[in-house]
C-alpha cells in the first residue's frame, strides 16, 4: 500500500479524523471552527462522520489541527501561491482578504499597462528595425538606442513598442537626441497599421538635441501599436537618449477633503473653514443630518453652505453604508438621495449643494449578507434608482481603484453618476497614478468628473501570510478542500505531510503597517506630492480634484 494512501486510511478511521460538514444554519453544531458561505449554509468542522442534515468530506487530518476556515469565491483557482491578510496578533489566525496571483499563460502577450508618465520608455521597449534594402543597423542598450542608416531611397527605420496603453490625457512625447540627419517620427494605431501607414508626430533634425512633440489629433489612442523613425534617403546616424511622454497641465482643480464628523461644520464652522483655506482645499464632503427624505436642519446647511461659498469653498453632502446595497434598503437609499434633491431645489443660489456623493462600498459585506455574484448587479440598480431620485442634482459614487477592469459596472455607472470619487489608497506615486489612469480615462471617454482620492488617515496594521505548494516530501499548514463549487482554505495548527487534497506550506509572514497605504504620520510628504500629482492629473479633461481622506 502506498504511504500516503496508507496515512489517509488511517487518519479517516481516528476517532479524530476531521470532517468538513456543509449544513443549513439551523442545523450547523453551536461551536467548533466554523464558516458562513454566501448561501447562508454554514461550513463547520467534527470528526464526527456524520451531522443531521450535512454533506460531510473528510479532510485527512486530525480534528484539532483545524485552526481555521477561509471560503474562497466559487471558481477561484489557487496556483502556487496563496497571499493571506489578517488582524495582527488576533489568535487564531482568521484571514480577512486575500490573493492568489496567478503565473502568465505559456505564450501569453504582456498584459497592457498605462504608458508610466515622465520615464524613458526606451527601458523596456522592444525595438525592431525594417525596410527591404536593409539599410539599417541599431544598438539598443542601458536605454539608449542608436541608429545607423544606409542611403537608400525605400521606406527604412525601427519601430518602437511595448506593453503600454496610451491614456487619454494632453501628453507631449519629448526626445532627447544628437542626431547627423533629418528622422521623421510617427505613431501607428491599428487602423493604420493595417493599411501600412502611420500618423505623423514631427522631425528630430540635426540642428536640435530636445524636442517636444505633441501627439497626432488623428491617432487612435486605444489601438495604438508603435511609433516609428524613419530613416532619411541618406546616410544618417542617430543616438536617442530617451523617448518619454510628458502631461501637458490643463487648468488646476481644487483640492477636496471629508468632514465624517456633523459637529466640524455645524458647531465650528469658522475653525473648519479657516482650517481648510490653510490647507488649499476648496470643497468639503459633509455629513448631513436627514429625517426620511427631508433635511432635518435646511436653515443651519444653508447658512454653512453660504458662508462656505463666500471663502470660495463649495460643499457636498457624502452618504455611506456598505447596506445601501441592499434591496431591502433601497427605499431608504432612495429618501436620501430625494432629500438633497428636494434641499436643492428649494435653496437660494449660494446655498445649494454641489453634489451628492455615495460611499456605500457593498464588498465591505459578509458574502452571507449579499452573494458577491449580485453585488455589481445591486450596485447598479441601487445606482439606477439614485440616478432617478437625484431629479438632476449631480451625484457622485466613491470606488475602489480596483474596480478598474470591472467593465460592465463602470459602464453602468457612466449612464447613473456624473463623477466618481476614486479611492487611490497608495503612497508610491507611480503607483497612484498607475492606478489612477483607467478611471481618468473613464471620465474622459464619457464626459464625467473624477476625484482622485488618497488616504491621510490611520490605518490598522495587517499580517500578510504567504503560503507556496508544498512539494511531495514536504509538509504544509494550508490545506485546499472543496465544499461543492467551493474552494475551502483549511489553516492547521501545524505543518502535516498528507491530507485530502493539496497542501501549502507557509514560507513567511510580514506586518504591513499602512504606510504603502496611507500618509498617516508623514503629512509633509504628502504636501509634497500633491501639487506634483495635480499638475499632471490636470492633463485630463475629466480630472476634479484631488480628494484627501482622513487629513482634518
Amino acid at each position: 500500500m502506498k504511504p500516503l494512501l496508507a496515512a489517509l486510511l488511517l487518519m479517516s478511521s481516528s476517532a479524530h479524523a476531521a470532517y468538513l460538514h456543509q449544513c443549513p444554519a439551523d442545523a450547523a453544531p453551536k461551536d467548533g471552527v466554523q464558516a458562513r458561505l454566501a448561501d447562508g449554509s454554514v461550513l463547520a468542522v467534527s470528526s464526527a462522520p456524520q451531522l443531521p442534515g450535512c454533506r460531510a468530506s473528510a479532510l485527512g487530518v486530525d480534528a484539532a489541527q483545524v485552526e481555521s476556515l477561509y471560503p474562497l469565491a466559487p471558481g477561484d483557482t489557487p496556483a502556487r501561491t496563496i497571499l493571506l491578510y489578517g488582524a495582527v496578533g488576533k489568535k487564531p489566525f482568521v484571514p480577512s482578504s486575500h490573493d492568489l496571483p496567478q503565473p502568465d499563460r505559456p505564450g501569453a502577450l504582456p498584459q497592457r499597462r498605462p504608458v508610466p508618465l515622465r520615464t524613458n520608455l526606451l527601458g523596456e521597449a522592444r525595438v525592431r528595425p525594417f525596410g527591404v534594402e536593409e539599410r539599417v543597423r541599431i544598438e539598443h542598450a542601458d536605454g539608449k538606442l542608436r541608429l545607423n542608416c544606409g542611403a537608400g531611397t525605400r521606406a527604412a527605420g525601427v519601430l518602437i513598442d511595448g506593453p503600454w496603453q496610451l491614456p487619454l490625457a494632453k501628453l507631449r512625447l519629448t526626445a532627447r537626441y544628437s542626431a547627423g540627419g533629418a528622422f521623421s517620427l510617427q505613431a501607428a494605431d491599428e487602423a493604420s497599421a493595417a493599411r501600412e501607414t502611420s500618423h505623423a508626430i514631427g522631425e528630430l533634425d540635426a540642428s536640435k538635441r530636445e524636442a517636444a512633440l505633441p501627439l497626432p489629433a488623428a491617432l487612435d489612442r486605444a489601438g495604438w501599436r508603435q511609433f516609428v523613425l524613419l530613416c532619411p534617403t541618406q546616410t544618417a546616424t542617430l543616438t536617442l537618449d530617451s523617448l518619454a511622454f510628458e502631461p501637458v497641465p490643463g487648468k488646476p482643480q481644487p483640492r477636496a477633503t471629508w468632514i465624517w464628523e456633523r459637529a466640524e461644520w455645524r458647531d465650528k464652522p469658522d475653525a473648519l473653514l479657516a482650517w481648510a483655506k490653510r490647507e488649499a482645499v476648496r470643497e468639503l464632503f459633509i455629513v448631513v443630518t436627514l429625517e426620511g427624505a427631508r433635511v432635518r436642519e435646511p436653515a443651519r446647511l444653508a447658512a454653512f453652505v453660504r458662508r462656505a461659498g463666500n471663502a470660495g469653498i463649495a460643499v457636498t453632502a457624502v452618504e455611506g453604508d456598505p447596506h445601501m446595497v441592499l434591496p431591502s434598503q433601497r427605499a431608504a437609499t432612495v429618501d436620501r438621495a430625494r432629500a438633497y434633491a428636494s434641499y436643492n431645489r428649494a435653496a437660494k443660489l449660494g446655498e445649494r449643494l454641489r453634489a451628492m456623493q455615495f460611499d456605500v462600498e457593498p464588498y465591505l459585506l459578509d458574502d452571507a449578507v449579499l452573494d458577491p455574484e449580485q453585488r455589481d448587479r445591486e450596485y447598479l440598480a441601487m445606482a439606477q434608482a439614485l440616478h432617478a431620485a437625484a431629479g438632476g442634482m449631480p451625484l457622485e459614487f466613491v470606488v475602489p481603484f480596483w474596480w478598474w477592469d470591472k467593465r460592465e459596472l463602470l459602464d453602468g455607472l457612466a449612464k447613473t453618476s456624473d463623477g466618481l470619487a476614486v479611492m487611490d489608497y497608495r503612497t508610491d506615486p507611480d503607483q497612484i497614478v498607475r492606478f489612477a489612469v483607467p478611471f481618468l480615462d473613464w471620465g474622459s471617454r464619457h464626459g464625467k468628473r473624477v476625484h482622485i482620492a488618497l488616504e491621510a488617515g490611520w490605518v490598522a496594521p495587517e499580517l500578510q501570510r504567504r503560503y507556496v505548494r508544498a512539494d511531495a516530501d514536504e509538509a504544509g499548514s494550508l490545506l485546499v478542500t472543496q465544499a461543492g463549487a467551493t474552494p475551502v482554505l483549511v489553516l492547521l495548527r501545524q505543518p502535516v505531510r498528507a491530507a485530502a487534497g493539496p497542501l501549502y506550506r507557509l514560507s513567511g509572514e510580514r506586518t504591513l503597517d499602512g504606510s504603502a497605504t496611507s500618509f498617516h504620520g508623514n503629512p509633509e510628504r504628502l504636501r509634497a506630492l500633491l501639487p506634483m500629482l495635480e499638475r499632471d492629473f490636470s492633463a485630463w479633461p475629466s480630472f476634479g480634484g484631488l480628494a484627501l481622506h482622513g487629513w482634518r
